[in-house]
């Protein structure tokens, strides 16, 4: 009887043991971020951003530059009761210009991701948590649209015009790119600033018809092609 009793005491004491082991670590473990810090919104900043356009035709480029900023002018909540912030684009040619009044859009941070909707078109910009390779579906509500995104480089550094950024993110979406065709794009974030760097590219190449001027299929001649890249130049507060 003495022996049970013993026993029994040693098996309360275990699990008294454990649940003091399982309590502190509740205490002190963090959860894992999310990763909305590469994306920081609110109300009042700007980031204005270095923009360039290359028009291709023929095989010979026409590029122009100019600057574009974004500007989160207040928040309203949207139909389906989400805290949405309205962005503000503005466009000038040279930086001693005044800026003129662009297009405006909205972007909704949910716990699981942050969605874009610019004019009638709602993109998932990123999905949370952020890891390495994980995969989505940017245009998941356009069910005609199934192009993948992924993450690349988390966390790695990344060079932006002349400034450099110690902890970054780059999501690429699928590329397509063959003999007649290339597609492409590709953004950075980096931590507690937002997007550095974005960069489209849509290539028609030879497809050996008479046009471009009797080029060979392969030969890597642009027929017609858009390349547009915006570099972020500075962020703050108006």
């Amino acid at each position: 009887m003495t022996q049970f009793v013993s026993m029994q005491r040693r098996a309360r004491w275990a699990v008294l043991l454990v649940g003091v082991v399982v309590s502190c670590k509740k205490e002190t473990e963090a959860p894992a971020p999310l990763g909305k810090e590469y994306y920081p919104v609110a109300t009042g900043t700007y980031r204005t951003f270095a923009a360039e356009d290359v028009i291709w035709d023929d095989n010979v480029a026409t590029t122009t530059q100019y600057q574009l900023r974004e500007r989160i002018e207040d928040t309203f909540t949207d139909a389906a009761g989400l805290l949405s912030y309205r962005i503000v684009r503005s466009r000038r040619e040279k930086a001693a210009e005044e800026w003129a009044d662009d297009s405006v859009f909205v972007l909704t941070p949910t716990s699981q991701s942050l969605q874009l909707l610019r004019g009638n078109r709602r993109t998932v910009e990123l999905v949370f948590p952020v890891r390495e390779g994980r995969r989505w579906n940017p245009y998941a509500f356009a069910a005609l649209d199934t192009v993948g995104r992924q993450y690349q480089n988390v966390g790695k550094p990344f060079k932006a015009g002349d400034k450099e950024y110690a902890e970054t993110l780059t999501t690429l979406d699928d590329v397509e790119n063959n003999l007649y065709y290339l597609t492409q794009r590709k953004q950075v974030y980096a931590r507690n600033e937002g997007p550095v760097f974005r960069e489209t590219r849509r290539f028609i190449y030879c497809d050996g018809s008479t046009t471009g001027q009797g080029c060979q299929v392969g030969s890597g001649y642009i027929l017609a092609g858009r390349e547009h890249r915006e570099t972020l130049l500075e962020s703050g507060k108006l």
